[in-house]
């Protein structure tokens, strides 16, 4: 017996599956993949079962609701898509089993991590520690790693592509690394020539599909890029919009019925000037615009069109079945000259990089050749990238091994799911059990504000249990509430933390919406700043070396700086949870929505706590905190807020109540609830 092999018999190891016995959880209505034979189902059943006794489980502690997302999708799909409707939904939810939560592998004999750490050697001169050594040696032919903030994602990775080429169960050539960005892909590929010397494949799911369409069609088609296709829709409404009087008339009362009432008569004039000098009607136009592009993405992405959508709408759409024909009745023109633009020039756009690379594969005119598959940020994955790598894995069947933190799956609106991690084990159960590990060791950011991050974002019960931690026992004091009523307070109480700081201090401020910076730079009354609101640049005149940048929330994941402050820990429609309602079409083609409120919110929200290295700094809005500061304030780190004074909450919605008058008499005092209309809810003075 050779050493690799002996290696393997130690750590439980496992021969790749061949080929899966049985179809996965997740089917779309046009594929026909033919079905197992009882000779293959046995075999299946067999290797099943030997493995099943290495995977521990334990019951998922979320609803029904929240956690059978994908089998539903397998019962009901509208005509030539794979989305799934919402009647479907909850009819499955209603019968389906509550899936199974994995439990996190142990580490490995501390002899077996030594002697896997000399096989792999240091990785980026450093030492990968007992987790990491755990998971790469003891992965199986399913692993997931959950790794939190900071715990070292993409070194495991590296990790991971050293043992294999160090143990020789792979060539570089029969590695795939799969990530979300280019800027990402790029990185790891140049990390991985760095701490191996071998090149391999590192790309993103489009440029991956693209490489797979121009293989099978032989054909070098040109890329219609994202700005040209949102390009082509925007005009093409502009011009409708200023030609066209149905259609002006229709995108008013989409819009709003303010905007209808008060240009709805003028409009139908066919010299009518679009009111551009109007604030109101220019935010709602560009909203729609927006909505509409995000719409045929996502409708592409899902191989829908037109018919396909109404049919889907008339079945699911329920209360708002009138606004979403309107919707599509607007968008039609819009997607055909957005089809039309990329079939004219024989073009492929971003969405069909990945549909109709799963086409070319399941025809047979891709074959690849991969052994090892890893996927980087695993929690950001969608449904057809998920469907991308199924038809790779039906076609020849690759070992995968995944990478993410549930913690931070914040791309819904992109089409993300988080489902497809927490239900891991059951959308892979095809290929055989799922081996998951955890690594929880993070040097990023201080204990306190790891203890405070946790304790926040695992109000959600359908989320895995991490218990993070940083190896340094020193204590720290890494949260701090700044307060104000007005937007003149908190733009104070920012200045006289940044006087405080470093001189050359790395500083992050962050919004959850671009309009956010406008506490800065609509309240600098002295000119302490130099704001670039394009680039997100800021100089603080005062200390001009310091690094100060702003970015949302969304676009800081993955980064880090020495002190962030969170600009926007305010209620509201634009607060923080957000309270923007979803165009409801589009609700339509986007994973379901979970079942706990604002759950994707709360992500976001630990993603904004965790970018900082030394300090984090809550900039509240007093008047109308936050309800997310309540809960800090409440239950997690009441310590932080001495000085910051919170008003009473709204048990009705979580809004903050204020204090008001009855009419004109000023000792008839009440608190009414600042989500006034929507919540009705007051209290009387005491």
């Amino acid at each position: 017996m050779g050493l690799l092999s002996k290696f393997m018999n130690a750590l439980g190891g496992e021969p790749p599956v061949s080929k899966p016995a049985t179809q996965p959880v997740l089917r779309t209505a046009q594929q026909n993949v033919p079905k197992p034979t009882q000779q293959q189902t046995t075999q299946h059943k067999s290797t099943a079962q030997s493995r099943q006794a290495q995977q521990p489980t334990q019951p998922s502690q979320s609803s029904q609701l929240a956690r059978s997302s994908y089998r539903a999708q397998t019962q009901t799909t509208a005509r030539n898509t794979s989305v799934t409707t919402n009647r479907s939904r909850a009819q499955s939810h209603a019968n389906s089993q509550p899936a199974q939560k994995l439990m996190p592998q142990p580490l490995l004999p501390t002899d077996q991590i030594e002697r896997m750490q000399n096989i792999i050697g240091k990785i980026e001169k450093h030492d990968l520690s007992d987790e990491q050594i755990s998971a790469i040696a003891g992965a199986g032919h399913n692993t997931l790693v959950l790794a939190g903030a900071g715990t070292g994602k993409t070194t495991t990775i590296i990790g991971y592509i050293a043992w294999l080429l160090a143990t020789k169960r792979a060539a570089p050539e029969e590695i795939l690394v799969l990530s979300f960005t280019k800027a990402s892909a790029g990185d790891m590929s140049q990390r991985i020539m760095a701490s191996t010397g071998k090149t391999i494949r590192a790309c993103t799911f489009h440029s991956l599909g693209l490489e797979i369409c121009r293989a099978a069609t032989i054909a070098n088609r040109p890329i219609i890029d994202g700005h040209t296709s949102n390009t082509v829709v925007r005009n093409t409404f502009e011009q409708l919009l200023s030609k066209n009087i149905g259609y002006r008339l229709l995108a008013f009362k989409l819009m709003s019925k303010e905007l209808l009432g008060k240009y709805g008569k003028a409009a139908k004039s066919e010299d009518f000037q679009l009111p551009t000098d109007d604030y109101g009607f220019n935010q709602y136009k560009q909203n729609l615009i927006e909505n509409a592009q995000t719409i045929i993405q996502h409708m592409r992405q899902n191989s829908i069109g037109i018919d396909g959508m109404r049919e889907l709408n008339e079945r699911s759409g329920g209360k708002n079945v009138g606004r979403n024909r309107e919707m599509l009745q607007l968008i039609e023109p819009l997607y055909n000259a957005y089809i039309s633009n990329f079939r004219t020039t024989h073009g492929i756009d971003f969405p069909g990089m990945i549909t109709d690379a799963i086409r070319c594969i399941q025809r047979g005119a891709y074959r690849h050749p991969y052994k090892y598959v890893l996927i980087d940020e695993y929690q950001d994955m969608s449904r057809p990238r998920y469907e991308l790598i199924r038809a790779l894995r039906e076609q020849s069947d690759f070992t995968l091994f995944c990478v993410g933190d549930d913690w931070q799956s914040i791309y819904r609106f992109a089409g993300s799911d988080i489902h497809l991690i927490l239900d891991f084990a059951e959308i892979w159960r095809t290929w055989g059990p799922t081996r998951m590990f955890q690594i929880t060791t993070t040097r990023r950011f201080r204990q306190s504000l790891i203890d405070a991050s946790g304790a926040f974002v695992m109000q959600d019960k359908s989320l895995y249990v991490k218990h993070l931690h940083n190896p340094s026992d020193k204590k720290d004091y890494s949260l701090k509430a700044l307060g104000g009523a007005t937007q003149e307070e908190r733009f104070d109480a920012i200045i006289e933390q940044l006087r405080k700081l470093p001189k050359t201090a790395s500083v992050l401020m962050l919004g959850r919406y671009k309009s956010d910076l406008n506490l800065l730079s609509r309240n600098d009354r002295d000119g302490l700043f130099q704001i670039d609101e394009h680039t997100g640049g800021i100089v603080f005149l005062e200390k001009p070396k310091m690094d100060i940048e702003f970015m949302t929330a969304h676009k800081s994941k993955g980064l880090q700086r020495d002190f962030v402050f969170l600009l926007c820990c305010s209620g509201g429609l634009k607060g923080f949870p957000s309270a923007i309602p979803e165009e409801p079409l589009l609700g339509l083609l986007l994973p379901e929505v979970e079942r706990m409120p604002h759950a994707e919110e709360r992500r976001l929200f630990y993603v904004a706590m965790t970018r900082c290295r030394k300090k984090l700094f809550f900039v509240v809005d007093q008047s109308r905190p936050s309800r997310f500061m309540y809960e800090l304030h409440d239950r997690i780190c009441p310590n932080i807020f001495r000085g910051v004074k919170l008003p009473p909450q709204c048990p009705n919605c979580g809004e903050a109540l204020r204090l008001r008058h009855a009419g004109s008499d000023p000792s008839r005092k009440f608190y009414g609830c600042t989500g006034f209309p929507n919540c009705r809810y007051t209290q009387q003075c005491k």
